[in-house]
C-alpha cells in the first residue's frame, strides 16, 4: 500500500515539474516577439524638381483647311471620308451642275447658225471681189484698146477696194458674233467645272459635312483637311499655371488609346491672351515621337512649372500638418530604432515628392509608412513594403 502511495506522489510531482516548464516555454518565445512601431523608410534625395500639373487635352490638326464649294447644288458623288488621307488635286465631291449648263444647248445652236450666216456673208463678199477683179482687168483691156477711159479704170479699181473692204467687214463680223457667243459658253463651262471640289493640299480629311444626294452650300466647308496630316496636342491652362509656361519647355504626354506610358513633348505655341469664352489659355503641344495618334483622340498632358535644380524632396504622404499650420515628419537614427520629430519647411509639391528647405539633409532616413503612430522618441523597427525586417 505504501509503494503505491508513493508511486502516485512521484508521478504528480513529475506532471507539476513538466507544467512548470511548459510555462519557462511560453514566457520565453514571448519575450521573442519584436518591439516597437514597424515603419517604413526612404531616404532623402537630391535632385532636380518642378510643380506639375495635370489637364486634358485632345489631338488636333496642326493646319485646318477648310473646303467650300464654289458652286452651291445637289450632291451627286462623294469620294471621301474622315480619316482619309488625300493627296493634292484629288477629287473629293462633285455637285450638279445641270442648272448652269442648262442653256448650253441653245448657245451651241445659235454658234453654229450664226457661223454658217457669216460664212454666207463673207463667201458672197468674195464673189463680190472676184467680180469687181474681172472687172478691173476689163477695164484695163479696153483702156488699152483705146475704147475706155482712164477715169473708168480708177471707177473699176474703186469698186475692187469696196469689195475687199466688204469681205473684211464679214470676217470681222463674224468673229464678233461667235467670240460673244463663245464667251457666254466658256462662262458656262468654268461655272460647270466648279462642280468638281478637289483637295487643295496634301493631308488627312478631318471633316466632311456633306452627304452623298445632300445639298452642298458655297457657305459652308463641305470637307476640313489637316494638312499635310501634321497634329498636334491642344490643352488649356489657368492663369496661374500659364505664368509659368515658356515655348520649348518640356512637357508629359500620354494618350490613353496608345499608351498608358506618359511621353515627352514640347510646347509649341503660347496664345498672346486668354480665350474669351473659357477664360483659359489655349496651349499647343507636340506629339511625342514614334506616336500617331488619330484626331480626335483624347491625352493627359502634364505641365511642369518652377523648375528648380539641387532640391531636397521627400515623398509627399511622409509630411504631417500639425498646430499653426506647422509642418514636420519622422526620421530615423541610424540603428533603425528610435523616430525623431523633425520640423521643416516645405516649398514645391509636385505630383508625389515635395521639396524641402529646411530640416533635412540628403541622406536623411525619414518615415513613408506607420509616421501618424508616432511621437518623439517613439522606438521604431524598420520593415520593408513586403514585411521584411528593413
Amino acid at each position: 500500500m505504501k509503494k503505491r502511495i508513493l508511486a502516485a506522489l512521484l508521478a504528480a510531482s513529475m506532471a507539476l515539474c513538466a507544467g512548470c516548464g511548459s510555462q519557462s516555454d511560453d514566457t520565453a518565445e514571448d519575450d521573442q516577439t519584436p518591439s516597437g512601431t514597424a515603419v517604413e523608410v526612404t531616404e532623402v534625395t537630391q535632385g532636380a524638381m518642378s510643380t506639375e500639373y495635370s489637364v486634358n487635352g485632345k489631338v488636333a490638326a496642326d493646319n485646318e483647311v477648310q473646303v467650300f464649294p464654289m458652286l452651291a447644288g445637289q450632291v451627286l458623288t462623294l469620294s471621301v471620308s474622315e480619316g482619309d488621307k488625300v493627296s493634292k488635286g484629288q477629287t473629293l465631291l462633285s455637285v450638279d451642275t445641270s442648272t448652269v449648263t442648262s442653256t448650253m444647248s441653245s448657245l451651241r445652236e445659235s454658234y453654229n447658225a450664226t457661223k454658217t450666216a457669216t460664212d454666207k456673208a463673207i463667201e458672197n463678199a468674195q464673189i463680190s471681189v472676184q467680180q469687181a477683179q474681172l472687172a478691173v482687168e476689163n477695164t484695163e483691156a479696153l483702156l488699152e484698146a483705146g475704147a475706155a477711159a482712164e477715169q473708168d479704170l480708177t471707177k473699176a479699181k474703186q469698186g475692187l477696194e469696196q469689195a475687199q473692204a466688204g469681205v473684211a467687214q464679214a470676217r470681222a463680223q463674224q468673229a464678233a458674233s461667235l467670240a460673244q457667243i463663245q464667251a457666254s459658253m466658256d462662262q458656262i463651262n468654268k461655272q460647270a467645272s466648279l462642280g468638281t471640289v478637289t483637295a487643295p493640299c496634301a493631308g488627312t480629311v478631318t471633316t466632311v459635312n456633306v452627304v452623298q444626294g445632300g445639298m452642298a452650300s458655297s457657305a459652308q466647308p463641305a470637307v476640313v483637311i489637316a494638312e499635310d496630316s501634321r497634329v498636334k496636342i491642344k490643352a488649356s491652362v489657368s492663369e496661374d499655371v500659364f505664368a509659368g509656361l515658356h515655348v520649348g519647355d518640356s512637357a508629359g504626354v500620354q494618350i490613353s488609346v496608345l499608351s498608358d506610358e506618359v511621353k515627352t513633348a514640347k510646347i509649341l505655341s503660347l496664345p498672346a491672351a486668354a480665350n474669351q469664352q473659357t477664360n483659359l489659355y489655349d496651349v499647343s503641344v507636340s506629339v511625342p515621337d514614334g506616336s500617331d495618334p488619330a484626331i480626335g483622340s483624347f491625352a493627359t498632358v502634364i505641365f511642369y512649372t518652377d523648375r528648380r535644380e539641387n532640391t531636397l524632396s521627400v515623398p509627399t504622404e511622409c509630411v504631417l500638418t500639425g498646430n499653426d499650420n506647422e509642418r514636420y515628419l519622422f526620421t530615423v537614427d541610424e540603428g533603425g530604432t528610435t523616430a525623431k520629430r523633425v520640423t521643416v519647411e516645405t516649398g514645391l509639391v509636385g505630383k508625389t515628392q515635395t521639396e524641402i528647405t529646411s530640416g533635412l539633409t540628403a541622406g536623411d532616413r525619414v518615415v513613408t509608412k506607420g509616421q501618424s503612430y508616432l511621437s518623439d522618441g517613439s522606438v521604431v523597427r524598420v520593415v520593408t513594403s513586403d514585411g521584411g525586417e528593413g
